[in-house]
């Protein structure tokens, strides 16, 4: 009787291992884990220069520009008086705003070029 008690607890041994490997919850669970872990790493957090970088240069270009058209036009007053400050301010916003988007439809179409050669 002492050699079947220690035979029996063996088999009963190897039959829990086995209910433990096939266990449907492990196997969820673990499933569950591998799908997290793959989320975060395809999804980046937004950040300021993920948001602009996201936005085509030509149009960034474009009011960049038109920002800097804008300084001219608050600052020329303070240095040139005329009566025409003002559409001459605004010819040269429109003037920075065009260049800007010039400049930025240049960069696109050389980052094209390039992941077009890659």
């Amino acid at each position: 009787m002492s050699k079947k008690n220690p035979e029996v607890e063996r088999l009963i041994r190897i039959r829990d291992k086995q209910l433990q490997a096939r266990d449907p919850q492990k196997k969820i669970s673990k499933t569950q884990h591998n799908i997290s872990k793959r989320y975060r790493r395809s999804h980046k957090p937004v950040t300021a220069k993920g948001v602009f970088s996201d936005i085509p240069k030509k149009w960034m270009g474009f009011v960049i520009g038109l920002f800097l058209g804008f300084f001219v036009l608050i600052l020329l007053p303070s240095f040139v008086d005329s009566s025409s400050t003002d559409l001459i301010g605004f010819g040269v916003m429109a003037v920075l705003g065009l260049l800007g988007l010039f400049i930025g439809q240049a960069a696109d179409a050389k980052s094209e070029l390039e992941d077009l050669i890659r």
